[in-house]
């Protein structure tokens, strides 16, 4: 499912990462090129040699040995691509050694300098960004993210409302603009807001293609453990998660699929999703 958001992040990331760096990360851009290249999880050599000690005094680590017969330059930075490797797998202290036995005095760097060495990295949790300063921006990739700030305490259909309005003003275009509702009900989701998202679409006579939704395609994991649904309204088995509770009723009062598709998308039985079909249609006593 967390490949759906990220694939949207992708997407989107070029059209404001200008105003996200000068704005958010404090770095002044005068010009980027954007690299292809994919990381590699992997070094397409193997270490020369490397063993898991144990100390007399019950200390464990991993000791690494490289035999060098070259004056290797790039000696320093493949060494701290395995240690990055090493450490990542093993999670022990890390001793490396590289045993030269070349014919020339060796010159290759032994330590890195303080700005080549990995230390941590710098946190933006977009919680604790005030919502209303993506809703100022012009570009509707940024203003989606507004979905995900610092509501301030505001209402969330007020919130909303006022995100859905931007979007719609910026997009003139109506497939353009199903697109961006679509990304819209994606995040709302990464903060639980899926049902108050569909009701404030609606209300503001906003159409949202239920079919076109990768998460109800996809229908939600079978053994999810948030909310294991005890029973619903008598006629749902227990071990129904309460995620594919909603997706089916949501579903069925669309009124745009039959039992059996509906059925196939929930990984539930024709049988049980007819009993919720019935428990909609009786009237409240």
């Amino acid at each position: 499912m967390s490949n759906q958001y990220d694939k949207i992040f992708k997407e989107n990331i070029g059209e404001h990462f200008l105003s996200l760096s000068k704005t958010y990360l404090g770095i002044e851009v005068a010009s980027s090129e954007e690299l292809k290249d994919k990381l590699q999880t992997t070094l397409e050599r193997e270490a020369d040699f490397l063993r898991k000690i144990t100390t007399p005094k019950g200390e464990q680590m991993i000791i690494q040995l490289e035999f060098q017969s070259t004056d290797e330059q790039g000696m320093a930075e493949r060494m701290q691509l395995y240690f990055a490797i090493l450490r990542q797998k093993y999670k022990l202290p890390i001793r490396q050694f590289v045993i030269y036995v070349g014919s020339k005095p060796p010159k290759m760097r032994t330590r890195l300098k303080p700005e080549e060495v990995f230390t941590g990295f710098e946190l933006l949790d977009l919680r604790q960004v005030s919502y209303t300063q993506w809703l100022e921006s012009d570009i509707p990739e940024e203003v989606l993210l507004a979905v995900l700030g610092d509501f301030q305490q505001k209402k969330v259909s007020t919130v909303l409302k006022q995100i859905i309005s931007k979007i719609v003003k910026l997009i003139d275009d109506p497939g353009t603009l199903q697109k961006y509702i679509r990304q819209l009900a994606t995040f709302a989701r990464l903060r639980n807001l899926v049902i108050e998202t569909e009701q404030t679409l609606e209300y503001m006579g906003l159409t949202y293609d239920i079919e076109k939704d990768v998460f109800y395609q996809r229908g939600v994991k079978k053994g999810q453990q948030e909310g294991i649904e005890k029973g619903h309204q008598e006629g749902i088995e227990k071990g129904i998660t309460q995620g594919v509770v909603k997706m089916v009723i949501a579903l069925l009062k669309s009124g745009k699929m039959p039992l059996e598709e509906v059925a196939r998308i929930a990984e539930l039985s024709v049988i049980d999703v007819q009993k919720m079909a019935d428990q909609i249609k009786k009237p409240d006593s």
